[in-house]
């Protein structure tokens, strides 16, 4: 016994000696500058900024380049991170894109194919007014970066082209889990697409896996008719001149704001770190008007949002709704630019606190479009969600929602006001939704802690080690060769050859037979006569 505890106090000072050579190598690395560069719709743009704030409390200098109409609008909190203005030619994208295919739903058009080339079209244009921006090239050259942070937002990949052309590494960040882009190898009909709401990780028919497999080959051809190298050579024509998705290869890191506790599972690289949403954060205590209407809710409360692009909604819409939440026994939390049909019951804001209402433990259902902030933060704070996708990747986590058993969906255009006010009923009288969310809310709290600091880290560690040690060799290679085409072109070739082959000698052996039989035959004969 007595000889334990001198090896017990040795070994408490090694370990206090080993913390502090730790901290103070943490302490005395190097501070670097990361330059932050989403596309410009305000999600995104938040995450940039939460992951910004982050690297900042890592001892990092953190950019974030955000659209003039998002500064003058205040639509982004930019608290504890330094601002790269720009984009005042651009206008309010947010409208621009966003308002016009909202504007053909209320008017019952189908937002089809013509229309998402054209959506491509002209955001490809918006990445070449970017990259010709002449006074931003110039502050961001000025800044010295280590390292930029990148959306691969589809139709903004061409953006890649900036970090190449100043010689900086890059890193992508998005809540797009780009798989084809990524190198990831999948299953097209087993993995769920990003753009469709035919995915279940149970009880999928043929047709089902069919529509996924055609899904993801969409992706892929998208993927490959979207980049332009033209883009290369002028705008970065003093570089070597490579392809676009020779650039992308080169990324550090992948950052996905992804997660299976909320998304369905996907194949993954090393390369790939998924660190959930940074939305959801703890709910702060409410201000008025909303702490005294959620606190005094006899029955509890619904919170109904579509994000904040869309606050005015057509009066047979809005009408429709105002119906069905009257009635509920739910209070309502409604945000529509619009007054309230009965104060009492249904409190109206063009804003709400979303995070903290979907925090108070009087909240029983979320109403929204289902993006995938709000999304998160639902699951994040445990409540059961009513889905009413509208546009784009919404119908794809609206289905991941119900499949998962979170809630139910429908679509606010069809939907009466006695069905939708049923489907509500539905999801606050069923204990099962609740307690599905609830369990997802303690996984995902207990896998993924605080994401915006997981990416800083990430971040932080290529910054310091490189990206290098975690890519596959797929991710070294064209699309045709991770694809295989080069090798199935040489097995075709080959099996086609040996089939000639053997179709040579059989055809030879029949005419040899041919003449033996012949030969005999004719001696036959012979004797005979």
């Amino acid at each position: 016994m007595a000889t334990d505890k001198p090896r017990s106090f040795h070994a408490k000072v090694c370990v206090m000696m080993a913390a502090t050579v730790l901290l103070l190598s943490a302490c005395s690395s190097e501070a670097k500058r990361v330059v932050l560069f989403s596309v410009p719709h305000v999600a995104n743009v938040r995450t940039h900024t939460n992951v910004g704030r982050a690297l900042t409390a890592l001892g990092h200098e953190a950019y974030v380049c955000i659209p003039q109409f998002m500064l003058d609008e205040k639509m982004v909190n930019v608290d504890g991170v330094s601002v790269v203005p720009y984009g005042d030619y651009l206008g309010n994208v947010e409208e621009l894109f966003f308002g016009k295919s909202i504007e053909k739903i209320w008017n019952r058009e189908s937002v089809g194919v013509s229309h998402m080339i054209n959506f491509f079209q002209a955001m490809k244009e918006m990445v070449r007014k970017i990259l010709g921006d002449e006074a931003l090239e110039s502050r961001l050259r000025s800044l010295e970066p280590d390292l930029f942070v990148i959306t691969n937002f589809p139709p903004f990949k061409n953006f890649v082209i900036l970090p190449y052309k100043l010689d900086v590494p890059f890193v992508y960040m998005s809540p797009f889990n780009d798989l084809p882009s990524q190198r990831v190898p999948f299953s097209p009909s087993a993995t769920a697409c990003p753009i469709s709401a035919s995915f279940s990780n149970e009880g999928m028919t043929l047709v089902d896996r069919l529509k996924t497999a055609v899904c993801n080959v969409m992706i892929l051809i998208m993927d490959q008719l979207v980049l332009d190298d033209s883009m290369v050579s002028e705008f970065a024509p003093q570089r070597p001149q490579i392809s676009v998705e020779a650039i992308q290869m080169k990324a550090e890191l992948y950052i996905v704001e992804s997660d299976h506790v909320l998304d369905f599972a996907k194949p993954e690289l090393p390369s790939m770190k998924l660190i959930g949403c940074t939305a959801p954060i703890p709910a702060k205590p409410l201000k008025e008007p909303f702490k005294s209407f959620v606190d005094s809710a006899p029955r509890g409360v619904a919170v109904v949002t579509f994000g904040s692009s869309v606050v005015n909604l057509p009066p047979d819409v809005s009408d429709k709704m105002a119906s069905a939440f009257l009635q509920q026994d739910l209070h309502v939390v409604w945000r529509v630019n619009l007054s309230s049909p009965d104060p009492v019951k249904i409190l109206t804001s063009k804003w709400v606190p979303q995070n903290d209402i979907l925090g108070h433990p009087n909240t029983k259902l979320f109403i929204s479009h289902c993006g995938a902030n709000g999304q998160y933060e639902s699951v994040y704070h445990g409540v059961p969600m009513l889905c009413l996708p509208l546009v784009g990747d919404q119908f794809y986590n609206a289905q991941r929602s119900k499949s998962k058993g979170f809630g139910l969906t429908g679509s606010i255009m069809d939907l009466t006001d006695k069905e939708l006010a049923d489907l509500m009923r539905k999801i606050t009288q069923n204990e099962t939704f609740r307690s599905n969310v609830k369990k997802a809310s303690e996984l995902f709290r207990l896998l993924y802690k605080v994401p915006a600091e997981s990416a800083a880290l990430w971040i932080d560690h290529v910054m310091e080690y490189g990206g290098t040690y975690m890519r596959s060799a797929g991710q070294l290679m064209p699309m045709y060769q991770f694809l295989m085409l080069d090798v199935l072109g040489v097995v075709s070739l080959s099996c086609l050859l040996a089939l000639l082959v053997v179709f040579g000698l059989l055809r030879c052996c029949f005419r040899l037979g041919r003449k033996i039989c012949g030969r005999k035959q004719s001696s036959r004969k012979s004797k005979k006569d």
